[in-house]
């Protein structure tokens, strides 16, 4: 079957609950943010996700009443990012050993306005990749973000990198049957079988908040 970009858009838009997933040629409002611009700024020394970081720490602050520790948004943020390209190439590729393009340039997101994760992504290329291309893609664009993340507290690059690799396997596990997921798997160097996460979100530091399912600290 050949598939295009919207077509991969529409399957990602059925297949992730919690996320919807369009195609378009330039972000579809002021209040996306689009993966290049975001990375320049990065790059460059600057603190894009300032805000981000600090409307989730805010929100830390009134639920449970502290200062809370810089650590748990600066991961949530960091799983949140990556999570924008991962899902877009782990769903794709499991299902149809295809995906869309996930270079910086190819994709913009709009956050949940309440609860902050990415709610919405745009696809900004027509071009369709194959598997090799999308896992070279999407480890460029993925160290690109994490070697430059400076969210003012020190995150291990086992955090980093773990971070990456626990977002696109659980993109190549959510799917119900997904036919390419082990070569998928292969391809991004990602075992299916691992249940312990390799990073950690660090939920646990809040107040009375236990660690996640499958968190290193406690498996």
């Amino acid at each position: 079957m050949t598939y295009t970009a919207s077509r991969l858009a529409d399957i990602l838009d059925g297949e992730v609950p919690w996320l919807s997933v369009r195609t378009a040629s330039a972000p579809p409002g002021p209040e996306w943010i689009t993966c290049a611009e975001l990375l320049a700024d990065q790059q460059a020394g600057g603190d894009p996700t300032y805000g981000w970081r600090k409307a989730l720490q805010d929100d830390y602050a009134r639920e449970y009443e502290i200062e809370p520790p810089v650590q748990v948004a600066a991961m949530f943020v960091l799983m949140w990012y990556v999570q924008v390209p991962s899902i877009v190439a782990g769903v794709s590729t499991a299902l149809t050993g295809v995906s869309p393009e996930v270079s910086p340039e190819a994709l913009a997101f709009r956050r949940h306005p309440m609860a902050h994760y990415p709610a919405e992504v745009a696809l900004l290329s027509d071009k369709v990749i194959g598997l090799d291309h999308a896992a070279a893609q999407l480890e460029t664009h993925t160290r690109a973000f994490t070697d430059s993340y400076r969210p003012g507290v020190k995150l291990s690059s086992l955090q980093r990198l773990g971070a990456v690799e626990d977002e696109l396997r659980a993109a190549l596990r959510l799917p119900d049957e997904p036919p390419y997921a082990a070569e998928a798997a292969a391809a991004f160097g990602i075992r299916l079988d691992q249940q312990v996460r390799t990073s950690c979100c660090f939920v646990y530091a809040l107040p009375n908040v236990k660690p996640c399912g499958g968190c290193p600290r406690i498996s």
